[in-house]
């Protein structure tokens, strides 16, 4: 069989069927979410990176008469690329055949082939740079060569732009490294940490509107991700999360990932299968790390679906090596058919609600109705994306019925509410007034301006609420219900929307904590040394130990005597690692490595003298600091030691890269004892380590080139 003609045949027709749908059903709450973003660009959220707003902000300007379909296009476009980027990765670890089972199995996964491919989430270009990185890494280790680690670089970069997830992607690359040891040699050169840096820049947007908002989406993210609490073992939220996770990845073939995952983990250690190891780095830590914070805290079952993705290439390629097996060929038509029958009745249903909800439900919860809505109709998620025209046009309608310049100005309570009436009415503004922090927060610092005006409160029974018991009703005189608006899907209510009335808007009621600017720019230096002096106190003060104490100790005595004991000890063992492996060329390295110490430590002095920063002593007081002996007070920009020990550690990587895990060892060391002992600041080592690498690379490299002998 042809299976690239298969695969190109499957992924245009499928393509051309979400085409088709995907202007049909109205947006979700998390979509609506993003298309509020496009009114609202900026290098960053409080809720995700800016990767999903940008990309529908350029449909929407292609596509403006059809806002769903302008919103869903790049997740439709997108998973087409995926599935091309996903077959060459999987027909470079087995073989054509395996690559087209794989995107099969991708078109049948019902996360894969509905929410990431027809609904608009982060999770879609995740998934595509997560791909073309999992391909850069495979031509590094095929191919051996370092530009490769560039395109990773810009990947990763471009995946930690979409979701912060990615984060995790250099980590698996370096399990990868680490336990191959047919490419551990990759540590000792360049190219991997220029692809890291690479992927930092890409990623600097994001940590500047951080900085600017004190942190405001890595904190939230961190909060939601980890929790808040103290971390308490729960067996009942990791069945809940494996279960949500098995309905996301359809309940039998999430058995065979299961079986997978262990006769991957059987090919490594028996076969030492390179091709195995690769998946498992690539797949098992996100799996293992979102399935153990549900041990103690409730994730959601999207989160650690990069895992799954990579694994189901291994699905595939085990499908193909065990179809001949009787039972396993049962299983797998009954699993790959209950995949299938998801995949199709899903999109099914929100168009004609074709699944009979009631007939699943006890007769109590049928009988069950509130505001005349069953039970059945409040449990379907698909009724989400109904009623937003109606709700759209009775919005206009209320807003036409009061002169041009005294119209209410619309608000509710719950950010995706707002986001939602926002994608009623695209061409007003909706306000969200909540005592919790969320991205609304960012957007709306002009409220003052409506004061003494009147607010048009939209609730429905998702997000009900009275408004005398609601946050931001409370700073308006009265309030008033003028319309309760029914929403009716096959001749059955679903839901009513709520209108209220409120007069009198002042925004001096609203709490201190909402009225702050969250805009307001904060100045970046300041941002960056508050940090900084946060990351020093952390290592200086909660790291303190009698342990670590007992080995610093000594090197601060002689320290405090004008005597370097640590790098002499570098340097010694450097010198003798020379004398052993290039006794040929022991003198001329001696001289260069020389050559590379006066250079740097000339750099330092200047830099030192220039700008006179007071070291940890000066600001926070010797009350505040823990010293071991040295007792220092000025000239910490930048650390001379760490400058210094760096600086020979580099030009040993380069020249004997066999004990490469001694001069990391060393480089990292000495920069820490610094911080321990009171001494610098995060920064002044940061800086003094960056004066080591670039003077002993730069040197070594222009020594090699133009005096061209031999080291």
């Amino acid at each position: 069989m042809n299976y690239r003609l298969w695969f190109w045949t499957l992924n245009v027709f499928s393509s051309a069927i979400r085409l088709l749908v995907i202007g049909k059903i109205g947006l979700t709450i998390d979509e609506a979410h993003y298309f509020t973003y496009t009114k609202y660009l900026s290098l960053s959220y409080f809720d995700h990176p800016p990767l999903i707003a940008y990309l529908i902000k350029m449909s929407n300007l292609v596509f403006q008469n059809n806002i769903e379909f302008a919103v869903r296009f790049p997740a439709v476009l997108i998973f087409f690329l995926s599935s091309w980027i996903f077959f060459i990765c999987a027909k470079k670890l087995y073989n054509e055949k395996t690559a087209f089972v794989s995107v099969l199995l991708l078109n049948v996964l019902p996360v894969f082939s509905f929410l990431g491919a027809v609904v608009a989430v982060p999770d879609s270009p995740l998934a595509l740079f997560w791909l073309l990185s999992l391909l850069a890494f495979i031509k590094v280790i095929e191919a051996s060569k370092g530009k490769f680690w560039y395109l990773f670089g810009i990947c990763t970069g471009f995946a930690m732009l979409s979701k912060y997830n990615a984060v995790l992607l250099p980590v698996c690359a370096t399990l990868f490294l680490v336990l191959s040891k047919k490419h551990r040699f990759w540590f000792t050169r360049k190219e991997p940490y220029i692809a890291v840096f690479i992927s930092f820049i890409m990623f600097l947007p994001v940590i500047v509107w951080n900085i600017q908002t004190n942190w405001a989406s890595f904190g939230f993210q961190l909060g939601h991700g980890f929790g808040s609490s103290i971390p308490k073992f729960s067996f009942n939220l990791l069945a809940k999360a494996l279960g949500a996770q098995a309905g996301y990845i359809s309940p039998l073939l999430f058995l065979t990932f299961i079986a997978a995952t262990f006769l991957c983990f059987k090919d490594i250690f028996k076969k030492k299968d390179e091709t195995s190891l690769f998946i498992v780095c690539f797949s098992v830590p996100i799996l293992f790390l979102f399935n153990f914070i549900a041990t103690f805290h409730e994730i959601l079952p999207h989160w650690p679906i990069m895992g799954y993705l990579v694994l189901s290439i291994y699905v595939a390629n085990l499908t193909l090596k065990f179809w001949n097996i009787k039972w396993f060929k049962i299983y797998s038509y009954l699993s790959w058919g209950l995949a299938v029958f998801m995949v199709v009745i899903v999109p099914l249903h929100i168009l004609y609600g074709i699944v009979p909800i009631k007939k699943f439900l006890p007769q109590k919860q049928i009988e069950n109705v509130k505001y005349g809505i069953s039970e059945a109709e409040r449990i379907d998620i698909t009724n989400e994306v109904y009623g937003w025209k109606e709700v759209g046009a009775e919005i206009e309608k209320i807003l036409d019925s009061y002169p041009k310049d005294n119209k209410p100005f619309i608000f509710t309570y719950k950010s995706y509410l707002a986001s939602e009436l926002q994608y009623c009415v695209p061409d007003l503004r909706v306000f969200c007034i909540s005592d919790i922090p969320n991205a609304y927060n960012f957007w709306q610092t002009d409220l003052k301006k409506f004061k003494n005006k009147k607010g048009l409160f939209i609730c429905n029974d998702f997000f009900f609420a009275n408004p005398q018991d609601r946050y931001g009703t409370q700073a308006f005189a009265s309030y008033e219900q003028i319309k309760i608006l029914p929403i009716y899907r096959n001749d059955e209510k679903i839901k009513n929307f709520f209108f209220t009335l409120c007069k009198s808007f002042n925004p001096s009621k609203l709490s201190e904590e909402y009225s702050k600017s969250y805009t307001s720019k904060n100045n970046i230096f300041k941002e960056l040394r508050r940090y900084d002096y946060a990351a020093f106190r952390f290592i200086n003060g909660s790291l303190k130990c009698k342990i670590l104490d007992f080995f610093m100790a000594p090197i601060s005595y002689c320290d405090s005597k004008d005597f370097n004991v640590s790098f002499f000890v570098i340097l010694i063992i450097s010198l003798l690692i020379l004398w052993q492996t290039k006794k040929d060329t022991f003198w001329t390295n001696f001289a260069l490595l020389a050559s590379v110490l006066a250079v740097s430590s000339a750099i330092v002095y200047f830099m030192k003298n220039y700008f006179e920063r007071p070291r940890p002593l000066s600001v926070f007081g010797s009350e505040n600091v823990n010293t071991l002996y040295e007792q220092l007070h000025r000239n910490a920009l930048p650390s001379g030691h760490t400058e210094i020990a760096v600086a020979v550690c580099m030009f040993m990587l380069i020249q004997v890269k066999k004990y490469w895990y001694l001069y990391i060892f060393f480089g990292i060391f000495s920069g820490f004892y610094r911080i321990y002992a009171g001494s610098h600041f995060v920064s002044d080592v940061f800086v003094g380590a960056c004066i080591g690498v670039f003077c002993a690379y730069t040197i070594v490299e222009l020594f090699k080139k133009h005096i061209k002998y031999s080291l």
